[in-house]
């Protein structure tokens, strides 16, 4: 009888514990690649992000959260080596999307369609509409990859003196006119002494032609211009219609005094940032924070010189039906997706993470770290103050947004403006500049064209384009008026031999097949 009570209690005991042990069980292990910049002090897989992450999503779902780092500067050959041999995390990202297309091309990748579908609702809220359009495969209309969702799409911007407008009497130009009548009225004033210098202009021999973007965008013939014309073009605007009336502009400010007389010997940064520094110039196009950077100090360094001189932001660049077209980087960042011999369980827990990080408080301390650790407070508007440089930071709270919040490519605080408001924070003295010239940029905006296929010529022939555009630049800035367009004429078909008519072939072929994604004007369709 004894022994019997006692095997009947131990049996108890047993069924008693089970629940606990099978609970344990249960658990799942989920890899998440993290880039790895080597930041001193910061340990990718030992982190603040991932702490809160375990604490607040693995605990509840009982998922073991593994940060798995890779180089961010060779994570292209790390990660294919890992996807060959299929160790790989089971959360993929990278910047390359060749890399990834190649994998999806040969079945490695897993479909996302029914896992977002079922678990991802906080994710597609954030990603949104246009971010959604990437990663969809044209080929089976299967969705392999999700695309982080940029949060800084701002290209550049047009920047005025704003003390030559009050001894101008002139309101800040709002206008492609206003902007011209502002900088022959300021070469006749010579407000910047015996040197004034209206509109600097560059020599950027990495891309010779990205900083006339706005001043082409505003004279492009839409009438005349497709939507496959536009998004095969891409970057080389210089192929469409109306482009050719913006460089005329530029012969012929050259011609007129209003640019660097001595082009293009006379346009490097160290020569034109001393005009800037002496207050000799009367506008900048640059990026939206260009002028109040600290590191070129080109407002600091003006004010030490002329101690009333400031610069302003002018949305300015209107073309013909009064739109300020801005090319913009692309809504889609970095590419996000799930190996193929992902288990399902694990490829469901993979999305429920990217959405729990979607949730606006769960981003935010993603993104933005503890108060009193990694910020001092919060402002009227919830954006931190009091932001601490990662080397000010003890070593448990030292975090990286960008690379482990991956979902948004940029600090996001629930809308333009407040990103806006935020990103000008750091600007002492300019924030409301840079709030301006932020918000500007983002004024009919024109992101950038996505290409998922490989465009070998691309590979075989950018570096002779790049070389030819820099030699057309220089050529049609400086020639005489009288010679502009058959200068103009020889020099672009001369890009056009150098490659470009391969790559704009290419390109289009890639746009019928459904490669390119992107952003026409709707105004101007056809």
């Amino acid at each position: 009888m004894k022994k019997t009570l006692a095997m009947l209690l131990a049996l108890i005991m047993v069924l008693a514990m089970l629940p606990t042990a099978l609970a344990e069980d249960d658990w799942i292990t989920l890899r998440v690649e993290c880039f790895d910049r080597n930041a001193a002090g910061f340990n990718v897989e030992d982190c603040m992000q991932l702490h809160y992450a375990q604490e607040n999503f693995g605990d509840p779902n009982h998922i073991k959260l593994e940060f798995v780092s890779v180089s961010r500067w060779e994570e292209t050959a790390i990660l294919n080596t890992l996807l060959a041999g299929q160790t790989a995390p089971d959360l993929c990202m990278t910047y390359d999307g060749a890399l990834m297309q190649s994998y999806i091309d040969m079945g490695g990748v897993k479909p996302l369609d029914e896992l977002l579908e079922a678990y991802g609702p906080n994710l597609k809220a954030f990603l949104g509409d246009e971010c959604l359009l990437y990663g969809i495969n044209p080929e089976d209309n299967v969705r392999y990859n999700l695309v982080a969702r940029r949060l800084n799409v701002g290209m550049l911007g047009v920047f005025v003196r704003g003390d030559w407008l009050e001894k101008l009497n002139m309101a800040v130009p709002a206008t492609r006119q206003e902007w011209i009548d502002y900088l022959y009225a300021a070469k006749e004033a010579n407000l910047g002494g015996e040197l004034t210098l209206p509109y600097a202009i560059g020599l950027y021999e990495a891309n010779p032609l990205w900083g006339f973007s706005l001043l082409v965008n505003s004279y492009l013939d839409w009438e005349n211009i497709s939507e496959e014309q536009y998004l095969a073009a891409g970057p080389y605007l210089e192929v469409l219609p109306g482009a050719k009336e913006a460089y005329r502009l530029l012969n012929t400010f050259y011609n007129d005094g209003l640019v660097n007389p001595d082009y293009p010997l006379d346009a490097t940064d160290d020569s034109n940032n001393q005009k800037f520094y002496l207050g000799q110039v009367g506008t900048k196009i640059a990026t939206y924070d260009d002028p109040y950077r600290p590191d070129q100090a080109y407002q600091q360094e003006m004010s030490k010189n002329v101690p009333d001189a400031y610069w302003i932001p002018a949305n300015c660049m209107t073309n013909k039906d009064g739109y300020t077209f801005h090319s913009t980087y692309a809504a889609n960042g970095l590419n996000i997706f799930i190996p193929g011999w992902v288990d399902d369980e694990v490829a469901a827990a993979a999305i429920k993470y990217m959405d729990w990080m979607a949730i606006p408080e769960n981003m935010f301390v993603m993104q933005n770290g503890v108060e009193g650790k990694n910020y001092e407070g919060l402002d009227e508007n919830g954006i931190p103050y009091g932001v601490k440089a990662t080397a000010d930071v003890e070593d448990e709270y030292k975090m990286h947004a960008g690379d482990v919040c991956f979902i948004a490519n940029g600090s996001n605080f629930g809308s333009d403006e407040r990103n806006a408001m935020a990103v000008a924070q750091s600007y002492t003295g300019y924030e409301e500049y840079v709030a301006q010239a932020y918000a500007d940029q983002l004024t009919d905006a024109l992101p950038g064209s996505y290409c998922s296929a490989t465009i070998q010529a691309e590979t075989d022939y950018a570096g002779m384009v790049t070389q030819k555009e820099g030699e057309f630049l220089t050529n049609i800035v400086t020639c005489a008026k009288e010679d502009f367009d058959a200068t103009y004429d020889t020099w672009l078909q001369q890009i056009l031999d150098s490659g470009l008519q391969q790559i704009l072939d290419e390109r289009t072929q890639a746009y019928q097949n459904g490669f390119i994604s992107g952003v026409y004007p709707t105004q101007y369709a056809k």
